[in-house]
């Protein structure tokens, strides 16, 4: 009797020991019937953007020849059905705001705006991801690194992931070099030489476009174009006490112009000296799209811009560039980095080291097999794969770079890989020579341009001071913040320069009215918190 008593005890201890097993495997849900074990798995839900741009032959972004890569390798062997859900690029914060305020987000969103993040942190709508890394998450750590993680600390706690950007390059210039060459000039160094130079255009017209020529060209300052006048402007910002750097600069991701920085206006009054005299494009403002800046170069008008370094809407296969060599036989750009400052250095802001924020909201059940996802996301064999392709179908290995296979098979199955790649902005194959190389790689017909722009892209380059707590007066108005301080700089430029101080002060002293000034407040407070915490 005793040996049959524990022949059930020990029975029903396996039994037991079985279900709890079962009942811990997180990514799955066991169903027992009949004596056997089905594992029903979990739909995780990530949302990708639609850029609108994908190949006639690629099929749908969420839908495609890689996300099917990823649910063969990542979703199958862990019991985990991927759902991608499609978000147009365009509107992906508003987009984002509705999913969120209904529950129904996706169980990994990602945004670029630092606001939005801020405001999700304060409202209590985003999952603390620091405990579920440290378990679930080494692969992630090793490859994103203190540094990177810290940026998505909040209030001191990990409430995002931040991707990496191992390049961190925006704008940079461009400059006509044939008509450089047919007046004899350099390439300018200096803002003077810089000046100079585009009155020679003007003036002589070199390209001959009777009259058509527009010295030195950008698009809407409130529009979406890859276009900017900024890099010029902040050039004359003077230095500033610490105090004064961080209260007077814009948050990452806000894109609010830093009106009431010393020297600012001084950058403002420059272009509007410019448009006085003819050397710019007078009706910029008109031009929300950038479809008229990019019909002009094409065209052979423009002598010089400012613009995205190693940008595929300049130098992608059958774009502005193309075109212009079309149009205009004998026609090139070269870069340029003219804009210096006080100390003769040529500031230019660049992107901080991390990419888009990555977050799961508190609504979803599944953070778990978020973080387990993009952990073997960064295991570097999957990262590469992601980021260059299959090997022989879309690049070929040289010298240890990845070089991009160029066919109609490979296009239509690399198009969004960039997109899924969550983890890391661009492309990182072990050193900034590399990374540039890489980067210069995609556009085989201006390599050495392309190269150069991003190389002038990060010389001098400049990061906003970084709070590690929401400015919640930037929350508020940084919508009608970012709308009157482009409205004070596109109305001062276009002023008559009699009029260009009294313009700009009193939309400034708008701006201030509008919020402005409680930003600043809340950023000295915030500022001398950090100081004295440090302390």
């Amino acid at each position: 009797m005793k040996t049959q008593h524990r022949k059930r005890i020990g029975a029903s201890a396996a039994a037991l020991a079985l279900t709890v097993m079962l009942a811990a495997c997180s990514s799955s849900s066991p169903d027992v019937s009949g004596g056997a074990v089905s594992l029903a798995p979990v739909t995780l839900k990530a949302e990708v953007f639609d850029r609108g741009n994908a190949p006639a032959g690629a099929g749908p972004v969420d839908n495609n020849f890689w996300t099917q890569w990823i649910q063969e390798h990542f979703g199958d062997p862990n019991y985990i059905k991927l759902q991608f859900v499609a978000v147009p690029r365009n509107q992906e914060v508003d987009k984002l705001n509705l999913l969120m305020s209904t529950g129904d987000a996706p169980d990994i969103v990602f945004t670029y705006d630092t606001n939005t993040v801020h405001n999700y942190v304060k409202g209590g709508g985003l999952t603390e991801l620091g405990p579920l890394i440290d378990k679930y998450g080494p692969n992630l750590k090793t490859f994103l690194g203190p540094e990177v993680l810290a940026y998505g600390v909040f209030n001191g706690k990990q409430y995002t992931i931040p991707a990496k950007r191992p390049l961190p390059y925006t704008q940079s210039s461009y400059i006509r070099k044939d008509w450089l060459d047919k007046l004899g000039l350099p390439v300018p160094k200096t803002t003077q030489q810089f000046y100079e130079t585009m009155k020679a255009f003007k003036e002589k017209d070199p390209g001959q476009t009777g009259g058509k020529v527009i010295p030195y060209s950008f698009s809407s300052i409130d529009g979406t174009t890859i276009t900017s006048p900024f890099v010029l402007i902040q050039s004359f910002v003077t230095k500033m006490p610490e105090e004064d750097r961080y209260a007077l600069s814009t948050t990452p991701g806000t894109s609010v112009p830093e009106v009431m920085k010393p020297g600012f206006k001084e950058g403002v009054r420059f272009l509007n000296q410019m448009n006085a005299e003819g050397l710019i494009n007078p009706d910029f403002a008109l031009d929300k799209d950038g479809k008229s800046f990019e019909k002009a170069v094409a065209n052979g008008y423009v002598g010089a811009f400012t613009a995205l370094a190693a940008h595929h809407v300049l130098m992608g296969t059958g774009n502005v560039f193309d075109a212009l060599k079309k149009n205009v036989p004998g026609a090139e750009y070269v870069a340029m980095d003219p804009f210096t400052d006080e100390e003769g250095k040529s500031p230019k802001a660049v992107y901080e080291p991390i990419g888009m924020y990555i977050m799961v909201p508190k609504s979803s059940k599944h953070a778990v097999e978020a973080i387990k996802y993009l952990d073997w996301m960064s295991k570097p064999d999957i990262l590469f794969t992601l980021t260059n392709g299959i090997e022989g179908r879309h690049y070929t290995l040289e010298n240890g770079i990845p070089k991009a296979i160029v066919t109609d098979e490979a296009r239509n199955t690399f198009y969004n890989n960039s997109d899924l790649a969550l983890v890391i902005n661009g492309k990182d194959v072990g050193s900034r020579d590399n990374n540039v190389e890489v980067a210069s790689l995609q556009f085989p017909s201006y390599k050495e341009l392309a190269k150069q722009t991003i190389l002038n892209g990060l010389k001098d380059g400049y990061t906003a001071p970084r709070f590690d707590r929401p400015i919640d007066a930037e929350i508020k108005f940084g919508k009608t913040l970012k709308a009157k301080a482009q409205e004070a700089i596109v109305k001062s430029i276009l002023a008559k320069p009699e009029d260009f101080s009294t313009t700009f002060d009193t939309l400034t002293r708008e701006y201030l009215k509008l919020g402005g000034q409680a930003v600043i407040d809340e950023r000295r407070a915030a500022y001398k918190a950090m100081k004295g915490q440090a302390e």
